[in-house]
């Protein structure tokens, strides 16, 4: 049995779906993690009936070495030292991503980009299963497919979802997937790729792998998705503002341009792939937001309450602000992530009042001068709702990183539910 040292258990799957498969393999696991037992709660929970190692709080130089497989988490920074060491001493470094990719054996639709990835692979796999096709949707998403591959059924369909990092830590695997999706690619994460370049080359891994003849599906307007258009051997279509969809969008329920480009872009896939364009009409008649993404709550009265927590750009917080013809209250604010801020500041003009708080929160403020400035999360909330009339959208797409104040953006928007009244 070879030794297993799994790095980085994190929050959101990965690393206790690669504890689970070796495991269930018979292979003796250690799982390393730098947060603590609190802080991993959940995915502790998880593994404590494995019969795994567990070390928290620290990486240890000789538990690398005594490994023979170290399975990266995505989070892992790309240069880590650890790593280096592993690799130099010809260890096995591998990702949960990278071995699921080899394992699947049917049909591959692979979803990257800046935003609207969630939102796009969830559609393309409504599609197919509109169509009668077996499909399974899984990744970055939150499901690690790793422990289904080897049991779905012949036929199934993949659908997906990668995020920049996972796309840079598979540059040393050899995999092909039928479908690509690049929803857009704009500056993001610069926090962990060394420049705007790694960061668009890690996309570009996606349209790469795609085999002969397969299909791209790039978002016209975006010049670095232009540029992609050169580096694959599959068929390029393209999507957005001037590109006629492939199947109506009349009775898409998602508010913003923005979606109906995803809309398209997750139609050419699934066409693609062996979706029916009736299939496509029943999944776009039928789909609702996801949450956290531009999610009207159910709340009761005239005032629209709006959780779009994933905004962590300025762009995405931009896009969002657009997508309302209602008078809107901005919940704006966050850690930096190092991007341009002018697209929130210029979409601010266009909403009725702006609310800034957390760490950006009096930078923002002194480039919003109408802005009102709040110490924190739970004041700029409370402020909205005094401020709000009939008829507003209170939207919180706050254009900035969570980790100020939430260790998720998920964890921001469900206490952004709790503030305005709305039950989890």
């Amino acid at each position: 049995m070879k030794r297993v040292l799994v790095m980085g258990l994190g929050r959101f799957g990965g690393g206790v779906a690669a504890a689970r498969y070796f495991r269930g393999r018979g292979h003796p696991v250690l799982v390393t993690d730098l947060s603590d037992a609190k802080k991993l709660e959940r995915s502790v929970a998880e593994i404590a009936p494995l019969g795994v190692d567990l070390r928290l709080g620290r990486h240890e130089e000789a538990d690398f070495d005594a490994a023979d497989i170290v399975v990266v988490n995505q989070a892992v920074p790309f240069e880590h030292p650890l790593v280096q060491r592993a690799r130099a001493r010809r260890k096995e470094v591998v990702t949960e991503l990278g071995l699921t990719l080899r394992l699947l054996e049917g049909r591959i639709v692979g979803v990257t980009g800046t935003k609207g990835k969630s939102t796009t692979s969830s559609l393309v796999a409504a599609m197919l299963e509109a169509s009668g096709r077996p499909v399974a949707l899984g990744g970055n998403i939150g499901r690690p497919l790793l422990n289904e591959a080897e049991r779905m059924k012949p036929g199934t369909i993949a659908v997906l979802e990668i995020s920049s990092f996972q796309l840079a830590w598979l540059e040393h695997d050899d995999f092909a997937i039928d479908a690509a999706i690049v929803t857009n690619v704009t500056g993001d994460h610069l926090d962990r790729h060394p420049t705007l370049g790694h960061y668009a080359g890690s996309k570009r891994r996606l349209v790469e792998a795609v085999r002969p003849g397969g299909a791209v599906i790039l978002r016209e307007e975006d010049e670095v998705c232009r540029s992609f258009a050169a580096h694959t051997r599959g068929k390029v279509t393209w999507f957005g503002e001037g590109c006629p969809p492939p199947v109506p969008l009349d009775e898409l329920g998602l508010a913003g341009r923005h979606n109906r480009w995803n809309a398209a872009a997750a139609a050419h896939a699934a066409l693609a792939v062996g979706a029916t364009p009736e299939g496509c009409l029943a999944a776009i008649r039928g789909f609702r937001p996801l949450r956290h993404r531009l999610e009207v709550l159910p709340a009761a009265g005239d005032i629209a309450f709006v959780d779009d927590s994933i905004a962590t750009t300025p762009e995405a917080a931009a896009a969002a602000v657009d997508a309302f013809s209602r008078p809107v209250i901005l919940l704006t604010g966050g850690r930096d992530k190092g991007l341009d801020w002018a697209p929130l500041v210029r979409a601010a003009d266009r909403a009725r009042a702006v609310i800034a708080y957390g760490e950006t929160g009096p930078a923002l403020h002194r480039r919003i001068p109408a802005s009102e400035l709040r110490p924190g999360f739970d004041a700029a909330v409370r402020r909205a709702l005094e401020v709000a009339r009939p008829g507003d959208v209170v939207l919180l797409s706050p254009g900035f990183a969570s980790y100020d104040e939430f260790p998720g953006f998920d964890a921001r928007g469900d206490r952004f539910r709790e503030l305005v009244g709305v039950p989890l």
